[in-house]
């Protein structure tokens, strides 16, 4: 896909050293007609290694905002008639992001959540192995089920595996 301008001008004019844009999608934030903070910005949702940033350059001046990657603590996604939304949160603050391309926003889904599990694994490599207990990972199963992160056919098939082991 051709990057678009608002991608061009991040990356000529943000992007830090050793940073590459991983992936990235137009949309907007805001809501449509909304008014002040609330108006709606059209531009791009861009993932690097460190960050998940919105940018949009216009005629008169610029809109950024920045999410470290490590201080996601949780991602939202919703799907209404062909219109994506994902809400990135942190513990004191969110960013509301929508787009029309599914196939963007599994990127940046994959993205974010790949970002994230770099820096989990790299900080408890032993709570890994700590979860081989049967009852942990049924447990996880089911937060994983909850938050819409697996199917419930999934998570079927999964638990009846756990459940052999018990």
């Amino acid at each position: 896909m051709k990057e678009n301008k608002h991608v061009e001008k991040f990356k000529s004019n943000h992007l830090n050293s050793g940073e590459s844009v991983i992936a990235w999608a137009e949309g907007y934030i805001g809501k449509m007609m909304g008014s002040g903070k609330d108006t709606q910005r059209n531009g791009a949702l861009i993932v690097t290694e460190s960050r998940v940033a919105f940018y949009r350059k216009g005629f008169i001046g610029e809109v950024i905002e920045t999410i470290p990657l490590k201080s996601i603590t949780s991602i939202e996604r919703k799907s209404t008639l062909g219109h994506r939304v994902i809400r990135v949160h942190t513990s004191h603050d969110d960013l509301e992001f929508k787009t029309f391309s599914k196939e963007s926003e599994l990127a940046l889904i994959e993205a974010i959540e790949s970002g994230r599990g770099l820096r989990t694994e790299t900080v408890a490599p032993e709570k890994n192995k700590a979860s081989n207990d049967p009852f942990e990972q049924l447990k996880k199963l089911s937060e994983l089920k909850d938050a819409g992160v697996i199917s419930d056919e999934e998570f079927q098939a999964k638990k009846i595996k756990l459940m052999d082991l018990i």
